[in-house]
């Protein structure tokens, strides 16, 4: 199985127009809660974009997934941490600071230990990004075989 670079920037350059949209969709700041999994999200589009164009099988699809959700996920990181100390407002980030924000007032450890808390949320949404994107791309070579509800 040889590396697909083609697969593995269009999963990229998808992820990257889905946090994009994230970041600068109006009314996305108002988004609490609900943007853990919309961020999330993040790896099952590089994943699935990458196995698409990969076409070569559900383990070249997860291989080039964890790569593309890898880069996806760094991109996710990045953006968190730029959105989290800039305080602006970018849309599903900065509700999900508003969250965090909210928490400095009932857990302590989140109050004086901040910037360990963004980092850890930021590598910790980075690692579960690249799982997803490892998923996704393997399930998106068998797109044809079957369905989620089985008859």
């Amino acid at each position: 199985m040889a590396l697909d670079w083609r697969a593995v920037a269009m999963g990229t350059v998808a992820a990257l127009t889905y946090l994009a949209a994230l970041a600068l969709f109006p009314g996305g700041e108002r988004v609490r809660l609900a943007g853990i999994p919309l961020v999330l999200a993040t790896g099952l589009v590089a994943g699935s974009a990458a196995g698409l164009v990969a076409d070569d099988g559900p383990l070249a699809g997860a291989w080039h997934g964890l790569l593309a959700g890898s880069l996806g996920g760094a991109a996710f990181a990045v953006t968190l941490v730029t959105v989290f100390s800039l305080n602006e407002p970018y849309g599903v980030f900065h509700g999900l600071n508003y969250v965090v924000a909210l928490s400095a007032g009932d857990f302590r450890f989140v109050a004086t230990h901040s910037r360990a808390v963004v980092a850890g949320l930021a590598g910790g949404g980075w690692a579960l990004i690249a799982l997803l994107g490892i998923y996704a791309g393997h399930a998106a070579p068998r797109r044809d075989g079957g369905s989620l509800i089985e008859e």
